[in-house]
Formats: C-alpha cells, structure tokens, sequence
C-alpha cells in the first residue's frame, strides 16, 4: 500500500516515514520543501502547499494512497484542503490531533474552570468546551505564525474530519513529544541546567505537576499503526507512555542519564526557579495526562525503545545544540 504524509518532512514526518517503511509500506511525503527535505532512502517526495486545494486534489488523484497521515493540523482554515483532497480519493484519513482537546486543557490555561480530573484522560474523557485557546494566549508552541495560531483548534478538525462520509477517519491524540530534532526541545530545562555539584531549583508550584509525553519515534508507530491497521477505522486513540511522571521525577530520570550528580530542590514562587514562567500562567492544578490503553489492546502498539534508550538519543542530540 502506498501511504500519504501530509507534513512529512520534519520531527515527526521523518520517523513516521521510518516506522511505515518498516511496516512494508510505501511512502509519499507531501510538504512546501521550505525547509532542508532528508527522507530515508526509497521514500518519495512531492511539493505541495497543504493551503492549495487545487495542488492539493492533483497530489493525492496522482498518488492515490490507502491513507493519509496529517501531521501539520492547526485549525480548519490550513486543514480543509487537505479534507476535499482525500474526499477525492476516499480511504483513510489518519489526524494528528493533540492531547489538548480534553476539558484539562483549559483549566490548565486558566480560561476555564472545569472540574479538576486526577486520573489519565481515556478516549471517553471530557473534551474542553473553550474554542481557540490560543487566542490572546502569548505562550504558543514555537514554530507557527501567529496568525495561523489565533484559528488553532484541533477539536473543530476532528469534527470535521469524523463527519466527513468521504473516508474513514483515525483519531490520533498524543501528549508532549520528546526526541531528536524537537525544535521546542521538551527536556531542554532539565538537560541545560544540569551541571555537576550545583542543585537544579524548580518552582515548588510546577514540581509536582503530572504531564503525558511520549518518544518520537513511538508517536510514529502509532501513526503507522492507525493508517494500516484494519481495526483503526473510525476510531480515537491516546498514545502516550504508560507511566506518568512529576517534573521533580523527570527531572531526576533524566540527570540519571546524564550520569550528572546533581541535586534537584524546589524553590519558593518569588526565586525564579525553573518553570516558574508556566506556574505563573497555569493552572497547575490540572494534570495533563492519558491513558494510552486502548491503542495497545486493539492494534498491539508497543514503544520502539525502551525508555533509557530513547532518553540517551534525546539527550545527545539535545547536547549537541548546546
């Protein structure tokens, strides 16, 4: 089969290209080529603008995949393109949607107050009533243009996607993503901090916040496995690690393998510890967690690496931009 990776050039494009050519599948991946394009071998590229519908549509009758891996979603004005041109072809229609969707997410950002849920989000959870949470919002992932990020809703994407009689939609919901090439660089307070024989000082507020994440290349497989797997039709899975941790407890996993003798404190609010900036705008009350075991039970998934393996590659490439 031949699979479509609408964004399949960057940190997660390139490793779901790995984890699809490992599952015997052949790759097509679809992007502007702005940036540097460094595919695995036997992987094909096309340029295209996900915003160009007619580009679009031409793309995907000449490719004609069994399915499409959307990874750029930001909202429906840069996704509906994207929506007709599979519509023209029909299959399998694979979102990347966030684990930002769940009522947390909100109270997380102090721009509502839903009932606080202690226990990992499953597929079933409550999802945010509050639209467009980046609008007036200055903490944005990096990487996007503001103007695209005031539409950002992974939630009206998902609505529109499931509706849509002209394919089958897969739902993928990650956490927080760590690896190499991760331009936002997740572990990069814990790993930047960390020298031997001095403390790392975390705001005391943030220390015992629990937040999901998974690897990279996990995120991948998961992909993969939703595009191809013949169960994964019309359904929503939660990917994450099934092990969810504190900051204070990363912050000691990943000094651990760093192999750096380093003590970890909390610090009072008005010190400047570290991750004092997202105690003073979240809510941290609100964990960020979910429950990732339906994606194991109904298509097998399991992580590519054990957890230390994919920290040392995390760590090393993280050290190397130092």
């Amino acid at each position: 089969m031949t699979i479509a990776i609408v964004g399949g050039t960057g940190f997660i494009g390139v490793e779901l290209v790995k984890r699809l050519q490992a599952h015997d599948q052949e790759v097509v991946a679809i992007a502007r080529g702005i940036e540097p394009v460094d595919l695995p071998e036997g992987a094909r590229f096309i340029t295209a603008d996900r915003m160009d519908a007619e580009a679009m549509r031409a793309v995907m009758t000449e490719v004609n995949p069994s399915a499409v891996i959307d990874i750029f979603t930001i909202s429906l004005r840069n996704t509906r393109a994207v929506l007709d041109a599979v519509g023209a072809v029909g299959g399998r229609y694979v979102l990347v949607s966030s684990t930002d969707v769940y009522a947390n997410y909100a109270g997380l950002l102090k721009m509502a107050n839903p009932p606080i849920r202690h226990e990992p989000a499953t597929e079933e959870s409550p999802l945010r009533t509050l639209r467009y949470p980046y609008r007036g919002n200055p903490r944005r992932p990096k990487g996007v243009s503001d103007d695209l990020f005031e539409d950002y809703d992974k939630l009206p994407i998902e609505e529109a996607a499931r509706t849509d009689p002209r394919f089958d939609t897969t739902i993928v919901r990650p956490p927080m993503i760590f690896g190499e090439n991760d331009k936002q660089n997740r572990f990069g307070w814990v790993i930047n901090n960390a020298k031997a024989g001095k403390s790392i000082a975390i705001d005391r507020r943030a220390a015992g916040w629990l937040n999901s994440y998974s690897y990279v290349a996990d995120v991948a497989e998961a992909l993969a496995l939703a595009a191809i797997h013949p169960a994964a039709a019309g359904r929503t899975y939660n990917v994450a690690q099934p092990k969810d941790r504190t900051v204070l407890a990363w912050a000691e996993i990943i000094l651990g393998a760093m192999g750096i003798d380093c003590e970890v404190v909390t610090a009072d609010p008005d010190a400047n510890g570290i991750m004092a900036d997202r105690a003073e705008t979240s809510d941290l009350r609100y964990p960020l967690t979910l429950d990732s075991s339906r994606i194991r039970a109904e298509l097998g998934f399991v992580e590519t690496l054990p957890e230390a393996d994919a920290l040392q590659r995390t760590i090393a490439w993280a050290l190397s931009k130092v």
